[in-house]
C-alpha cells in the first residue's frame, strides 16, 4: 500500500490519467461486448464484472502510471549520478557495494523508485560510464516492468469479457427458451 500512496503524491496527474483511461477502457469493452451481442442484456453479474475489472484494472494502471514517472527521471538520474561521481578520480572502478551507495542516493532522492529497484551491481563501471549504465538499466527495468503490467491488464479483460459474455448467454438462452415454447403454444392454440 506503500507504494500506491507514495505514487499518488508524486504522480497525480498521471494517476488522473491511468483512472480515467481504465473507465474508458471498461467502457469500451461494453460497449463493444453490446455491440456483437446485441441481442443480450447485461444481468448484474456483468455490472459486478465491471467494477471488480475497475479495481484490478486501477491497480495496474497505477503501477503503470509509477514505472512511467520514474522512467521520465531517468536522464535526471544520469546527471545526478555524473554529478556525484564528477571528483572520482578517472582509474576508480567500482564494485558492488559502492554502486548501492549510488543507489540509495538515487532512491534518497527519487524515493518511488525504491519501490521498483533495490539492489545494484555495477561492478566494473568507472566514473564515465557508471551513470548511462544506472540509467539505462533503470530504463530496462521499468520497461520490462510496463509490460507486465499491460499484460496482467490485457489478461484481466479477456477474463472479465469472457465472464460478461458468459453471463449474458445465460439470459439469452432464457429468454429464447421461454419465447420458443410461448410462440409453439400459441400456435397450437391458432391451428386448432
Amino acid at each position: 500500500m506503500g507504494v500506491l500512496f507514495h505514487i499518488i503524491r508524486y504522480s497525480i496527474g498521471n494517476l488522473f490519467l491511468g483512472v480515467l483511461l481504465t473507465v474508458a477502457g471498461i467502457l469500451l469493452m461494453f460497449v463493444l461486448i453490446r455491440s456483437w451481442r446485441r441481442d443480450s442484456t447485461f444481468t448484474p453479474i456483468s455490472y459486478i464484472v465491471g467494477v471488480i475489472l475497475f479495481f484490478f484494472l486501477s491497480f495496474q494502471a497505477v503501477l503503470l502510471c509509477g514505472a512511467v514517472t520514474i522512467k521520465s527521471y531517468c536522464n535526471e538520474v544520469e546527471y545526478a549520478i555524473n554529478d556525484w561521481v564528477k571528483d572520482a578520480p578517472v582509474e576508480t572502478v567500482y564494485n558492488q557495494a559502492e554502486s548501492q551507495i549510488i543507489l540509495e542516493q538515487i532512491m534518497d532522492q527519487w524515493p518511488l523508485v525504491g519501490y521498483f529497484v533495490n539492489l545494484a551491481d555495477f561492478s566494473g563501471h568507472t566514473p564515465e560510464t557508471i551513470a548511462s549504465a544506472m540509467a539505462g538499466e533503470l530504463r530496462s527495468v521499468m520497461n520490462h516492468f510496463i509490460l507486465r503490467r499491460i499484460g496482467w491488464s490485457l489478461f484481466f479483460v479477456v477474463i472479465g469479457a469472457f465472464v460478461v459474455i458468459k453471463s449474458m448467454e445465460r439470459v439469452t438462452r432464457r429468454s429464447y427458451s421461454h419465447r420458443y415454447s410461448g410462440a409453439g403454444r400459441r400456435r397450437r392454440h391458432y391451428d386448432d
